[in-house]
C-alpha cells in the first residue's frame, strides 16, 4: 500500500493549455504507474491521459477545464489515507462525481449528479466484499473501478509499457492544487470556485490539523 496519484483523461482537442502544462522533452517508454516524473502524458485506447504523482491534480475544477471542447474524466487516489474519487465532465460542465472518504465510514460513497450505471453493480460487489473482509476498505476502489469502465485504465492493474511525454508547468495560476472536497461539502459541486477563493480543507488538511 502507498500509491498516490491522479489522472485526467480526455477525448477531444489537446487539453494541455487548459491545464497549464506543456511538453518538457522527448517521448520515452516505460510503465506509467507510478508516474516516473511529476507530470506525464500518454495515449491509451483513444484517450489522452495526463497523470501526476500528486493526488490533488485530478480535481473537479481541473477536469472541468480539460473538458471545455470535449469529454474529460478525472481520478484521484491516496492509499495512505484511503481517499479516492472520480469526476466526469462534458463541454465545460461537471456531470457527475463519486468520492470515498473513510472518515465517514467504510461504506461511504459521496455521489453527485448522474454517474454511469456501472457504479451500481460495482458498489454492490464491493459492499459484499466488505462483509466478508473485515476492516478492509473495499469501497476505496469504487471510483477507480467506475472510471476504468469508461476509459479502460485502472492504475492498480496496469503494468504495460507506454510511450510517455514529460510535462512542465507553464501556467502556475492554472495549477493551484487543492485537497479533494466531497460534493456534500460544497454549495454547488458543479460550479467552479472563483479564482480568489481560498482552498477548502480536505481530508489530509483535517488529518494534520490544517484549517
Amino acid at each position: 500500500m502507498g500509491l498516490s496519484l491522479s489522472f485526467i483523461a480526455t477525448r477531444g482537442p489537446d487539453a494541455l493549455a487548459a491545464l497549464g502544462l506543456a511538453a518538457s522533452g522527448e517521448p520515452f517508454g516505460g510503465e506509467p504507474v507510478p508516474p516516473p516524473e511529476d507530470f506525464i502524458a500518454f495515449d491509451l485506447g483513444g484517450w489522452r491521459f495526463f497523470m501526476s504523482e500528486d493526488h490533488r491534480f485530478g480535481s473537479r475544477e481541473r477536469v472541468v477545464a480539460a473538458s471545455q471542447l470535449g469529454s474529460a474524466l478525472g481520478v484521484y487516489l491516496e492509499e495512505h489515507v484511503m481517499v479516492s474519487g472520480a469526476f466526469g465532465a462534458e463541454e465545460g460542465r461537471l456531470v457527475w462525481s463519486v468520492q470515498h472518504d473513510p472518515e465517514h465510514g467504510l461504506e461511504h460513497l459521496d455521489i453527485w449528479g448522474e454517474p454511469p450505471a456501472a457504479l451500481e453493480g460495482s458498489r454492490d460487489r464491493l459492499l459484499a466484499e466488505l462483509q466478508t473482509l473485515e476492516d478492509t476498505d473495499t469501497l476505496f476502489n469504487a471510483p477507480v473501478y467506475l472510471a476504468a469502465t469508461i476509459c479502460g485504465f485502472d492504475p492498480n492493474a496496469f503494468s504495460d509499457e507506454v510511450e510517455m511525454t514529460g510535462l512542465k508547468v507553464v501556467r502556475k495560476d492554472l495549477m493551484r492544487l487543492r485537497d479533494p472536497v466531497l460534493a456534500a461539502d460544497l454549495r454547488d459541486p458543479g460550479a467552479t470556485p472563483p479564482a480568489g477563493d481560498p482552498p477548502r480543507p480536505g481530508f489530509l488538511a483535517r488529518l494534520f490539523g490544517k484549517r
